[in-house]
C-alpha cells in the first residue's frame, strides 16, 4: 500500500513536471509566431520610440528562445526534471508572459501611428 502511494505521488510529480515542459515548448512556438508578426508590415515602427521598442522586443525574444532551447535540451538529456529546472521553467514562463504583454502594447502603439 505504501508503495502505491509513492508511485502515485511520483506519477503526479512526473505529470506536473512534464506539463511544464510542454508549456515551455508551446511558448517557444508562440515566440516564433510573435517574431513573424513583429517582422510583418503591420508592425512597422513609425517613430523613434517604436523603433527602439521593436529592437528591444527582438532582443528579448531571441534571449527567451535561446533559454527555452537550453532548458528543453537539458531536460530531454536527463529524461526528468530537477527542482532547479522546474524553477527555471517557471521563470521562463513568467518572462514569456511579460514579453507577450509588452508585444501587445507595442502592437497597439504601432497601429495608432
Amino acid at each position: 500500500m505504501k508503495d502505491l502511494k509513492i508511485n502515485s505521488a511520483q506519477q503526479k510529480n512526473l505529470f506536473n513536471n512534464r506539463s511544464y515542459l510542454i508549456k515551455l515548448e508551446r511558448y517557444s512556438k508562440e515566440l516564433d509566431q510573435l517574431n513573424v508578426k513583429l517582422n510583418s508590415y503591420t508592425c512597422e515602427p513609425k517613430t523613434e520610440d517604436l523603433f527602439e521598442r521593436k529592437s528591444l522586443l527582438k532582443q528579448q525574444m531571441h534571449r527567451l528562445k535561446n533559454k527555452n532551447q537550453e532548458i528543453i535540451e537539458a531536460v530531454k538529456e536527463r529524461k526528468e526534471l530537477l527542482e532547479n529546472q522546474v524553477d527555471r521553467i517557471k521563470m521562463q514562463l513568467d518572462d514569456f508572459m511579460v514579453l507577450q504583454s509588452e508585444f501587445q502594447a507595442y502592437y497597439t502603439s504601432s497601429q495608432q501611428h
